[in-house]
Formats: C-alpha cells, sequence, structure tokens
C-alpha cells in the first residue's frame, strides 16, 4: 500500500474558506494536463490531452479552479497541448502537435485563443513558407520581448518514429515563421523547455535519447544567442542517463533546471536539480538522495519563488519508468529542503507542472488515477505557502473541547470523546475532500480506534458536539 503523507501538526480546520483545493477533468479515457498558468483574471488555464477526443485540450478555469470553457484546438483524434502561456494582449497561445494521418506525420502546431476560447488562428509546420515540412512536436511556447514567439521541440519525420533532433522555431505575433534551427540528430534529441533570456537570448532544457562520444550529454540545458544558434551546453556525463524537462533564467543571472538521472545503481528515477551561472558552469546539483528520500522520483518542473527559493513538482517512483504520487518540494535558494507533500491515492498520480500563485500559494497540475472519472484524469492542485490543500491557523496539537484526539499521527488513529448525550457521529474525509467514512457510536463519551483498512494519507474527521461541529486533522502512516 502506498503512503498518502502530508505531514503537520494537528489544528482546528474549518470546512469553509480554503487556501487550496482540488479538482479533476475528464472521462473514462486517459486525460493529462500538462501545463498551467495563473491568468490575469485570478483563473487558471491549463493544456493537455482529452482521452475522449483523442486530441489536445485546452482548460480555462476561474480562481476556484471550476471550469470556464474548454478547447480543443489540434483536432480529434490525434493531437496533444504540451504548453501554453497568457500573452500580453489578454489571449493565449498554445504548443503541441497534430497528427495528419494523410501523410503519415505529426505536425507542430501553434494556436491563439481569445479569453473566451475562440480561436484567432491556427498554425502547423506545413504552413510555412520555406520550412521543408518534415514533421515533429512543439513542446515548449514562450513569448519574446517582441510580441513574436519561441517554440521549442523536436522533428519527427513519422508518426512512432524516432525523434531527429531539436526544433527551434521562432514566429512573428501573428505566428508567421521568422526562423527555425536545429539542434543535434542522431541520436536522438528532443528539446522540452524554452525560454527567453535577459541578454535577448534563449535557454532550452532536453535531452538526448543515446549518448555517444561525439555527443555527450543526456541530460542538457542549451544556451542559444538571439538567431538560434548555440553559445553553450552544459548538462550531466553520458554515463548518467537522463532527461532535462525544465529549465528558467533565475534572479541571480544564472539558470535551474529538473528533470531526472538514472544512474543504473538501484533501478531507479532520480529526482535532478541543476543549478548553473550565466556561463553554463555547474553551481550546484541535487539529487532526491541528497534529501534521504526513500523513493526515487522524477522533476518535470521548478520555479524560482518569491523568497529566492524553488518551488519543484514531479512524482515519485520506486523503480525505474514507475510512477507513484504526485511529489511536491520546496527548497531554499541552495536546494536545502523545506518542506515535501505527497499527493495520491492508491493508483498513479503525477505532476507535470507548477507555478507560484499572487496569494504565495502554488498551483500544480498533473494526472490522477486514484481520483475522477476513471483511467488518468487532470488533476488540478492549488496549495497554500506551505504545500497544503487546505488552510491551516497556528494552534496547539490538541485543542481542548468535547473531542480529542490524543494519537492523530499513525497507523491508527485514537479519538476520545465526551459529553455527547444523544451519541456520538462523524464524517471522515480525505483529502480531496470526499467523504470517506462515517462513525456512529450510541455512547456518550468513549474512544474509538480508526484507520485500519485505510489507505495512508490527510484525513479530515467532522464531528457534532454541544459546541458546535468540530474538525481535526489527522494522518494515517503505513
Amino acid at each position: 500500500m502506498k503512503r498518502f503523507v502530508c505531514l503537520s501538526g494537528l489544528v482546528l480546520i474549518p470546512l469553509t474558506g480554503f487556501a487550496g483545493w482540488t479538482h479533476t477533468f475528464g472521462q473514462d479515457q486517459d486525460d493529462v494536463g500538462y501545463c498551467v498558468q495563473e491568468t490575469s483574471d485570478g483563473g487558471y488555464i491549463i493544456a493537455g490531452h482529452s482521452g475522449i477526443t483523442m486530441g489536445g485540450w485546452i482548460i480555462k478555469t476561474d480562481a476556484h479552479g471550476d471550469a470556464i470553457w474548454t478547447s480543443a484546438p489540434f483536432g480529434f483524434g490525434g493531437g496533444t497541448a504540451y504548453s501554453i502561456t497568457e500573452t500580453s494582449d489578454g489571449n493565449y497561445v498554445a504548443t503541441g502537435f497534430q497528427a495528419m494521418y494523410d501523410d503519415g506525420k505529426y505536425h507542430l502546431a501553434l494556436v491563439k485563443l481569445n479569453p473566451q476560447g475562440q480561436e484567432v488562428w491556427f498554425k502547423i509546420d506545413a504552413d510555412w513558407v520555406g520550412h521543408d515540412s518534415s514533421g515533429g512536436i512543439g513542446y515548449s511556447v514562450h513569448q519574446t520581448p517582441d510580441g513574436g514567439y519561441v517554440v521549442a521541440g523536436s522533428r519527427q519525420p513519422f508518426i512512432f518514429t524516432d525523434t531527429i533532433d531539436v526544433w527551434l522555431i521562432k514566429t512573428d505575433s501573428a505566428g508567421e515563421l521568422e526562423w527555425e534551427k536545429k539542434h543535434g540528430g542522431l541520436p536522438q534529441d528532443v528539446g522540452r523547455c524554452v525560454r527567453s533570456t535577459s541578454d535577448g537570448c534563449y535557454i532550452i532544457a532536453g535531452y538526448t535519447e543515446y549518448s555517444t562520444p561525439s555527443s555527450p550529454w543526456s541530460y542538457w540545458v542549451l544556451k542559444t544567442d538571439d538567431e538560434g544558434d548555440t553559445v553553450w551546453i552544459s548538462g550531466m556525463p553520458d554515463w548518467y542517463f537522463g532527461r532535462a524537462y525544465w529549465v528558467e533564467e533565475t534572479s541571480d543571472d544564472g539558470f535551474i533546471s529538473a528533470g531526472y538521472v538514472f544512474p543504473f545503481e538501484d533501478g531507479k528515477h532520480h529526482l535532478f536539480l541543476l543549478k548553473m551561472d550565466s556561463e553554463g558552469d555547474t553551481l550546484w546539483s541535487r539529487m532526491d538522495l541528497d534529501w534521504l528520500a526513500e523513493n526515487g522520483g522524477d522533476a518535470r518542473c521548478v520555479r524560482e519563488t518569491s523568497d529566492g527559493g524553488f518551488i519543484v513538482s514531479g512524482f515519485r517512483a520506486n523503480w525505474y519508468e514507475e510512477i507513484e504520487d504526485l511529489w511536491l518540494i520546496k527548497t531554499d535558494m541552495n536546494a536545502d529542503t523545506q518542506w515535501t507533500r505527497i499527493y495520491g491515492g492508491s493508483q498513479e498520480d503525477m505532476s507535470h507542472c507548477v507555478s507560484q500563485t499572487a496569494d504565495g500559494g502554488f498551483i500544480v497540475v498533473g494526472a490522477t488515477s486514484s481520483l475522477g472519472s476513471g483511467g488518468y484524469d487532470v488533476w488540478l492542485v492549488k496549495t497554500d505557502a506551505q504545500g497544503d490543500t487546505v488552510s491551516v491557523s497556528e494552534g496547539p496539537q490538541i485543542i481542548t473541547g468535547n473531542l480529542d484526539i490524543p494519537v492523530s499521527i499513525g497507523q491508527e488513529i485514537v479519538l476520545k470523546y465526551s459529553n455527547h448525550s444523544r451519541g456520538f457521529h462523524a464524517q471522515i474525509f480525505d483529502a480531496s475532500g470526499r467523504k470517506a467514512d462515517e462513525i456512529h457510536s450510541p455512547l456518550s463519551q468513549g474512544a474509538i480506534r480508526w484507520g485500519e483498512g485505510f489507505d495512508a494519507g490527510v484525513y479530515f474527521i467532522e464531528a457534532l458536539s454541544s459546541e458546535g461541529r468540530e474538525t481535526r486533522k489527522v494522518v494515517l502512516i503505513r
């Protein structure tokens, strides 16, 4: 049985006024969220994949995570939206791919939507004059200071074939091609994230699928000039197979990247952070082993936070290519852990993207197969500044009243109650707000043990007493 642990003190928690929440989106097919961003209206925009349509899926929510509209811009029957950003004019631009079965290729797609989700323009690589239309996938899009867009991805000549090389594309504000550059070649190279830099250049994170003496980096970060030509490349040597999924410039003019390495020593992926200076020289690197983590893991996103530290999201894994629970980690500027949170259930749960929100909390998107409608569902998680999905206030570990929980963290939870003249009645909710159990006793006072047979995780026990409703946060561990 998997652990689902989010440790904190036992406090009185109201069931209203949450600083955090979770939402799932999807039906009984596999639905995944790959990118999320807080929008200027206080809501959120998500890019992902719909299992029902087998196409790209854009979801716009309000500040509470409730869907306002959805859009499927990359067609039906084959496509995915991997990245989305709000633009300076209040619209949205997303990239991914659309499968064109008439030519047997994936085609890199770029779409602009207005605030209501209606298409402003749509481009696929075959539309660009002078482009060789070799086919490919867009994994990341970023608006550039001139109002245009830079896209990173990979060329892929035919569906189900291997990628060839990193594809860097610069367009104007209307999505028309200005230039394209290819980096790498055989062995296969993939660009997963791109950002503009403060000096007018570009930074890309990605990986080489098979390293050779002439291409020694499996996990790499590439700096280009303003025309997309290589300035420097940094990463991990080929004896540490790995993948870089995210990179961004930091406030000290350096760069932070995240992904995983696979050192072949214990059969696990290990979550990996790499901090570089402005010239690409390594300042420090961290694996999850440095934090004494029991399980391996995989980082898909890292962001610098307002306090100069970092927020990292991904998932835990106990074996190569295994997925267990969504993993959220907050570190200081040197990547020393400040807190970690694990969210999930008995099935596979993961995160692909995290971002700090205006209230100091975090918004996370990924996929869950423990919750939702079946298969994977898009999972949107809003937390407070401590990574919790429910707001908490400072207080003693045991609060006086008619409901006392002397054991709040353990394999079983002990509840003591008194002065319940009509008997004891309580409901138990899991971290997603779903009712997990009910407890009833005809006695006016007593002690109850609860937790046997339930998954490890955070639960909320809500009981009616003479003083009204009382709620306690407890943690089951295994």
